[in-house]
């Protein structure tokens, strides 16, 4: 309980805002709130480096305990190698739980709760002092619900760009070098992929922003109109017109439902683009390994650890961060 504590007390959640209300442009939006939990964000920027480096050792001690055992007669290996052996299971049962754990205490104690809760506080305290003719043009339920919902979407964001900087940076440029050391043609496949890669996230990441706006906005307008029809249920009851308030709500539940279709049929294709362009890389790196081996000019070894560096990282997807690039546009 005391390190949960410890993590938890590391930003104040109902802190007052440091200055004027945060300017429209998205980095500068971002910067706004990112710079008073930055303590946070650069552990989580240097535990995700470090949690990066061991999981990119996983295909090195694969590919060397198949080089050992496949050079060694049984009963020798343990003898000869087990401090090799024991420091690798040392790193995968202790260096890397570690990290992982360090990681989603920054993550679950100290970020998602502080941060996000930090957002919907300050924006609520800049909501509150607007003028009368601000709460007049818009409905009290959409205006709420953008104050909800843009610390969970921006902190989210955050945390997955964090994360995925460095699984794509140290992962990739790691598997590139290891593969290299062996065989150039054996990079051929991982660098496809990320070419591949930056061209499905510049083809889809613009569209998945648009349809996540547009979705936000019609998400919005639902709950404007659900909690209008609420506030004013004397009304609606007074006049007996239940029917045109059906037809108020349905009409923005049309919307919704079309927006969100609208984005997830690009989440799926962007899914399946990347479980294609993986499954490429882990088939190609396969090949040209075998062949290499075929040929004499690798080891036995080498194949497991060029297959094992061919597997694309669990961030690769990114698919949290391309939803989530704009401030108040998380699913659902």
């Amino acid at each position: 309980m005391r390190v949960f504590q410890f993590f938890e007390a590391l930003l104040e959640p109902t802190a007052l805002p440091p200055g004027p209300p945060p300017p429209p442009g998205l980095l500068a939006f971002y910067w706004h709130y990112a710079r008073q939990a930055r303590h946070l964000v650069a552990a989580l920027f240097i535990t995700g480096f470090v949690a990066a480096i061991v999981d990119t050792t996983i295909p090195v001690f694969i590919g060397h305990v198949v080089t050992l055992v496949s050079s060694h007669a049984p009963g020798t290996l343990i003898h000869d190698h087990w401090p090799q052996l024991v420091a690798m299971a040392l790193v995968l049962l202790v260096a890397r739980p570690g990290a992982l754990l360090l990681q989603n205490l920054i993550t679950n104690q100290g970020i998602v709760p502080g941060f996000s809760n930090l957002i919907r506080w300050q924006s609520h305290w800049h909501v509150v002092r607007q003028s009368w003719a601000f709460f007049q043009n818009d409905f009290a339920g959409r205006i709420a619900q953008r104050v909800m919902q843009t610390g969970p979407s921006l902190r989210e964001s955050v945390v997955s760009a964090t994360n995925a900087v460095w699984y794509i940076l140290v992962y990739g440029t790691g598997a590139i070098l290891l593969l290299a050391s062996n065989d150039l043609r054996l990079t051929i496949p991982v660098l496809a992929w990320f070419t591949g890669y930056a061209a499905l996230l510049r083809y889809f990441v613009p569209r998945l922003r648009t349809r996540s706006r547009r979705m936000s906005e019609t998400r919005s307008q639902l709950t404007g109109r659900v909690v209008d029809s609420y506030t004013n249920i004397a009304t609606v009851k007074l006049f007996a017109r239940p029917r045109d308030e059906d037809e108020f709500v349905r009409a923005a539940v049309d919307d919704l439902t079309e927006a969100h279709r609208d984005q997830l049929r690009l989440t799926t294709l962007l899914g399946l683009s990347l479980a294609a362009a993986n499954a490429s890389l882990v088939v190609g790196t396969g090949v040209i390994a075998i062949w290499l081996w075929n040929d004499g000019r690798i080891a036995v070894g080498t194949i497991s650890r060029a297959c094992a560096s061919g597997m694309a990282p669990p961030e690769a997807s990114c698919t949290g961060l391309t939803l989530r690039s704009h401030p108040a546009s998380a699913s659902g």
